[in-house]
């Protein structure tokens, strides 16, 4: 039973993810809640019914090189500066 007031969302709730962090191993990638739910750095779940939920968010936000502009890359020719500095 959950001893935070309001009380952490259930495990089975659309929010479960809301609940407050009790363990963190962020050296290890995972975290307990205090619903019973690990989660993990990859965004993924393990429930404590032993369902797993696969990762479902993006964790890789990197922008791609072809979204420089072409004026940041006029910006720096002749200086010996790289454009993706």
């Amino acid at each position: 039973m959950c001893p935070h007031s309001p009380p952490c969302p259930d495990a089975k709730d659309p929010d479960r993810e809301a609940a407050r962090t009790i363990i963190s191993h962020p050296e290890q990638g995972w975290s307990l809640l205090c619903n019973g739910i690990v989660v993990f750095e990859d965004t993924g779940e393990l429930l404590p019914d032993g369902e797993t939920i696969a990762p479902h968010r993006p964790t890789d936000m990197t922008t791609p090189a072809a979204k420089i502009t072409p004026a940041v890359r006029r910006s720096t020719e002749g200086t010996g500066q790289s454009s993706a500095a």
